[in-house]
């Protein structure tokens, strides 16, 4: 079974390389079938020469390049609609996730349709940041019959899936929780796993 990693980037050409670098050669490890999947959101600086490059150099990365900026979700968006396999998973060209804890998720996709990585900490969040969080997945909670611990990190997804569900959201900090309420409410299977 193939994988999908959707890397919306925009600006990042300090990050991109080293960033592509590391996952292909983690995926590459891990799957016979990948794809590295950058969209290039429009950026100003040479992300999105530096993103053809690296199409030539690994035959496993393909580009997206945004006619206009989208913004984070709205990126996600259409790499979630463009991804060619079976399994879709998404990262920051910073590389929030480490791409290696994708095997504390796998197993799971044997009974579950979505696997969603729940932090175990957020170092770099200040106590407000932190306050801020915990006030956002209480509330979610609260709202949503999906109870879950995180629900803006990083998800792995069956393509059927994605290819389900009609997301109104563009914006980053609802996008991956409207999907999740959205695959909830359709009777998609989700589980939880812990990450580092």
């Amino acid at each position: 079974m193939g994988i999908t990693i959707v890397l919306p980037a925009f600006n990042e050409e300090e990050n991109i390389e080293r960033t592509i670098a590391y996952t292909h050669e983690t995926l590459r490890e891990r799957f016979d079938e990948f794809e590295i999947l950058i969209v290039d959101d429009a950026s100003r600086d040479t992300t999105g020469a530096l993103a053809d490059r690296l199409a030539e150099r690994y035959p496993e990365v393909r580009v997206l390049h945004n006619e206009r900026n989208l913004r984070q979700g709205g990126s996600l968006l259409r790499g979630f609609r463009e991804a060619r396999f079976d399994l879709v998973t998404h990262n920051g060209m910073d590389m929030p996730f480490d791409v290696r804890d994708l095997d504390k998720m796998l197993p799971l996709m044997k009974e579950a349709d979505v696997v969603v990585a729940t932090r175990m900490q957020r170092p770099g969040y200040t106590l407000y940041r932190k306050f801020i969080s915990h006030i956002n997945v209480a509330l979610m909670n609260l709202l949503f019959p999906l109870h879950l611990h995180d629900y803006s990190f990083v998800q792995l997804y069956r393509k059927a899936v994605l290819d389900a569900i009609e997301v109104d959201a563009r914006s980053q900090g609802f996008v991956i929780p409207e999907t999740l309420v959205r695959a909830h409410d359709m009777g998609f299977r989700i589980r939880e796993v812990p990450i580092e």
